[in-house]
């Protein structure tokens, strides 16, 4: 393990404090971000990046460290250094590193500008929410960094906002900015800014195109927290751009677009013929045209570029073979009790997010059935695949392995290349079942403290219910039994029926229920690690 303490090096010419000093920008973690997730976009395309477990990440802008802390709880054998241009920001994040105890992290009061040799080379850089917002000398600065400290096989990370959707939000950012041009502070000026957009879509016709864009732009500044309509919205110096006006910037530096980081986007089953057609007549040489024209379609707003360097030989051919190569993880549940694995009757399978999908082949709801019980571990295809021609035995309606095979890698392929199965280059850490004396991240436990909203073990940010559930998180560290855990919320809450149970019953068998209840809402929520 590293021995990195976090430090701060105070920047260049930067004495004097920043926005993000005055007005703190919450800090969360990006799925989208993970090295896991790079890494595997970035080998479809026939790169060999470097193993998550033993690698430089390097983030621009890393603000408390809420993106980059969880990665450094999750690999204590890789290296983390990340750098933002407030104090103050900085200072807060490493609190939260000592609180994790971690010495593999190193947060630095340091300005984009100041990045030099000195720092070495990364396996993968990641800069979100920068891009947009930063002068262009510090743009240009970014780039060279990109190609003077991406190490050979390295991935960066770039997103900003995009056109065609930016010029909508750039009309009303035009709007809001001159309305709060003489008002100062972020609670007046963001009061400000909603209450010109809430005159301007009440004062509009609602049957005119201009009436139904400042609708929808007074729906989304009002849905925003107010400390991101700051720093986003009524920035003044924010800038979007079109793929293509990155990519070429990229392009003279050394580096070249390797992909967007929603692999779904390229499956293009959802739109019409004609489009579906035109797209996949693009050549692999013209693949940045094919994401510039599909941006156009999509009215697409914001942007997650992955870059690499230029001299690499990319392949973009994708054949359905691909998801062997990967663990597969979903987290599909049956939507009725009632089914039978081993006939054709047709079986629905529901996600967290309300995706829903129904098949009817036995290898194929037997395999659904797999990755569910799974969920949050991960299956390599053969580990699948065995997983589910064991649920279906040997009965008479057991396909031949061959058959099997083929049939679970062509649907994998759809479902992967859709979105509703998520393919990995190396499995995430996630415990198996859960022990007689379960343990949560202590990371997770850690956040628990101070409110509802942690980060998984899947780079995720997911919401507990209710300060209960803090509570009964908090608890496991992995020293208490399961009934050590009914006798202490017990003691905590006094009353605690199982769910759904009106009966005021609060019985020693009732209170396991719920304990059970609540163990496995934590392990599908992915928080616990053993």
């Amino acid at each position: 393990m590293m021995n990195i303490q976090a430090q701060t090096r105070p920047p260049a010419g930067a004495s004097e404090p920043t926005l993000y000093d005055d007005v703190y920008y919450p800090g969360h973690v990006y799925e989208h971000t993970h090295p896991n997730h790079l890494a595997t976009l970035a080998t479809i395309y026939g790169l060999q990046p470097v193993s998550v477990e033993r690698c430089r990440v390097l983030e621009l802008g890393c603000g408390v460290g809420g993106n980059l802390l969880p990665m450094a709880f999750q690999y204590p054998d890789s290296e983390f250094i990340g750098i933002d241009l407030s104090g103050v920001t900085i200072e807060r994040g490493m609190r939260n590193v000592a609180a994790l105890d971690l010495n593999n992290i190193k947060l630095m009061h340091c300005d984009i500008m100041d990045v030099d040799a000195s720092f070495g080379q990364f396996d993968y850089i990641i800069a979100h929410g920068v891009y947009s917002w930063v002068p262009p000398e510090v743009r240009r600065k970014m780039m060279t960094i990109f190609k003077q400290r991406l190490s050979p096989n390295g991935i960066c990370y770039v997103s900003y906002n995009a056109h065609p959707y930016s010029h909508l939000r750039d009309m009303t950012r035009d709007m809001m900015l001159y309305h709060t041009r003489h008002v100062s502070g972020m609670k007046q000026k963001t009061a400000q800014a909603r209450a010109i957009m809430k005159f301007l879509s009440e004062g509009t016709s609602a049957d005119t195109l201009h009436g139904k864009v400042m609708r929808d732009q007074y729906k989304r500044v009002t849905t925003m927290p107010e400390e991101v309509l700051f720093h986003d919205d009524l920035n003044e110096i924010a800038t979007a751009f079109l793929l293509h006006q990155v990519v070429d910037e990229a392009g003279n530096h050394g580096l070249q677009y390797l992909s967007d980081t929603d692999f779904s986007r390229r499956h293009v089953a959802g739109y019409s013929d004609e489009v579906c057609s035109t797209l996949q007549q693009f050549p692999d040489t013209e693949f940045v045209a094919r994401d510039q024209y599909q941006d156009f379609i999509d009215g697409n707003g914001f942007r997650r570029t992955l870059l690499c360097h230029d001299n690499i030989a990319l392949d973009r051919g994708i054949d359905r073979n691909f998801v062997t190569r990967f663990h597969l993880l979903s987290n599909a549940t049956p939507v009725s009790a009632d089914f039978c694995l081993t006939d054709m009757s047709p079986m629905e399978f529901k996600t967290y997010d309300d995706t829903s999908l129904t098949v009817s082949k036995p290898i194929l709801k037997a395999a659904h059935r797999c990755l569910g019980k799974a969920w949050p571990r991960a299956l390599s295809f053969a580990e699948l695949l065995a997983g589910a021609r064991d649920l279906l035995g040997s009965g008479p309606n057991s396909g031949r392995a061959d058959d099997d095979e083929q049939t679970l890698i062509g649907a994998m392929y759809i479902l992967a290349c859709s979105g509703e199965v998520t393919f990995l280059r190396w499995p995430p850490f996630v415990v198996r079942e859960v022990s007689d004396r379960p343990q949560a991240s202590l990371l997770a436990r850690k956040q628990a403290e101070s409110g509802t909203l942690l980060t998984n073990v899947l780079h995720q940010a997911v919401r507990l219910a209710d300060d209960r559930a803090r509570y009964f998180l908090q608890l496991l560290d992995g020293t208490r039994t399961m009934e050590q855990l009914a006798a202490e919320m017990t003691d905590k809450f006094g009353d605690l029926p199982p769910a759904g149970n009106n009966s005021g019953d609060v019985s020693p068998q009732s209170i396991s229920e719920r304990v059970q209840q609540s163990l496995a809402t934590v392990s599908k929520l992915g928080l616990l690690v053993s």
